[in-house]
């Protein structure tokens, strides 16, 4: 069995889909620190509950809530009648023995119903009840930074140790070299790792190992892009390439990318798991239709409509069709060589997206009459090398991708279904070509 990953929102629908299995009347929810407390505060919020942790609930105090909360039939901790104790996961029980313990020496006079989130089994030895199965190996998205399985893996280092530069800073000069020395912690691990594996240029190989050591990371290797300059890496448009060579190769289990387009080209090349921060989901090789599920919305749910308000309004594209304007947008995109049947295809996908109340954008890199010209279902154009003879490599790389950004932003796109080729193996591909046809 592959890894079994879970997300913030994953324990979220969790708690939301188990609450038929609380008992009735619950006074009080205690979340188990550290994890747990994440859990109690999602399910005290959902329930409408108190909550308060272990430690505080033995020393007769509940944290400060709101006059919205249901504590009609109590007024401290001291006179609850019923306490849910819950934990975001179980696996061999020993944080609830303790707990368990804590209560029973506190005296209490409370009835208490133990739980887990999260569970290896239906029945667990130790708790009343679990609200989901996920066996091992799993990992989660508010503890993977803390995991043994980071002596396993490849960690990228912008936007997932640290934030990544912004584009003021990433000049590959002095304001670069400012960032490499500042950068901003993101993800703090507290466990060894394996293989640091970035795009930074080797000549920044001296201050990236000064930041490492100022935040006592503890890692084996560096590794890291052997090129002369940031324009020559964004020419050959490398990074995942790079990252997924070196994966491929060595003994590691998993790789943590920040970036999704990135992590699905990864995860294609080494035929290995992906941890994507960008999205928080865990991407697998070689699966059919993986890319039905790859959300292009980030961790922070807001950042699209912060884009849509600071684009320009002559660049927001609207539907005028009141039913289909709510709609979210989906991305069809069929890049590269076309087989037989690729209409059928993406007729139903098309069909998917309608029945799941989504509004697809089709995108093609060629000239396609009779799906261009279906009022129904808006087609955008991603242009080859040979529409644009005149362009070097480098325009034309520059060209498609601000191109492909712009598209992505005017239809305010949510979600990506990828046909053929990804966006950045079409780019590669037609690099490959232009090459070729100057040799």
């Amino acid at each position: 069995m592959g890894m079994q990953y879970r997300s913030i929102s994953d324990l979220h629908k969790a708690i939301v889909n188990g609450l038929h299995m609380l008992p009735r009347e619950i006074d009080l929810v205690v979340g188990i620190p550290r994890s747990g407390l994440l859990a109690a505060n999602m399910l005290g919020l959902v329930a409408n509950l108190p909550m308060t942790d272990l430690d505080s609930f033995i020393e007769g105090r509940v944290y400060s809530f709101g006059a919205t909360k249901n504590t009609a039939s109590f007024r401290s901790a001291s006179d609850v009648r019923r306490v849910l104790v819950l934990d975001d996961s179980i696996n061999t029980g020993g944080a609830m023995r303790e707990a368990k313990a804590k209560l029973m020496a506190c005296e209490s006079r409370a009835e208490f119903v133990f739980a887990a989130v999260y569970g290896l089994r239906d029945s667990v030895e130790g708790v009343d009840f679990i609200f989901e199965v996920v066996e091992q190996p799993r990992l989660f998205q508010w503890n993977f930074m803390h995991h043994g399985l980071l002596s396993k893996a490849c960690i990228d280092i912008d936007g997932v140790l640290c934030l990544d530069p912004t584009d003021t800073e990433n000049d590959d000069g002095p304001a670069y070299e400012a960032f490499l020395r500042n950068a901003r912690a993101l993800h703090k691990p507290t466990r060894f790792i394996a293989y640091l594996v970035t795009s930074r240029l080797e000549k920044y190989r001296s201050l990236t190992e000064t930041w490492l050591r100022t935040n006592s990371i503890d890692y084996g290797k560096l590794i890291m892009l052997d090129l002369p300059s940031a324009a020559e890496r964004r020419r050959r448009g490398t990074h995942a390439r790079f990252k997924a060579a070196f994966y491929r190769q060595c003994n590691a289990e998993i790789f943590v990318e920040s970036n999704l387009r990135q992590a699905n080209e990864i995860a294609r090349i080494s035929n290995k798991p992906v941890l994507c921060t960008e999205t928080h989901q865990m991407v697998l090789p070689n699966t059919p239709l993986r890319s039905l599920f790859n959300m292009r919305m980030p961790f922070d749910a807001f950042a699209f409509f912060r884009r849509e308000q600071t684009m320009p309004e002559e660049l927001r594209y609207t539907i005028a069709d009141a039913h289909n304007c709510p709609k979210s947008r989906t991305l069809v995109s069929w890049l590269g060589s076309r087989p037989d049947g690729f209409l059928e295809a993406i007729e139903s996908i098309r069909k998917i997206c309608t029945a799941k109340n989504e509004y697809p954008i089709i995108v093609l890199s060629d000239f396609h009459q009779e799906l261009m010209s279906r009022a129904e279902t808006p087609a955008e154009f991603i242009p080859q090398v040979h529409h644009l003879p005149s362009l070097s490599s480098g325009q034309y790389q520059d060209y498609v991708r601000r191109r492909y950004d712009l598209m992505l932003r005017k239809w305010a796109i949510s979600r990506e279904v990828t046909l053929g080729l990804s966006f950045e193996e079409f780019l590669a591909e037609q690099l490959s070509l232009r090459r070729g046809g100057s040799t």
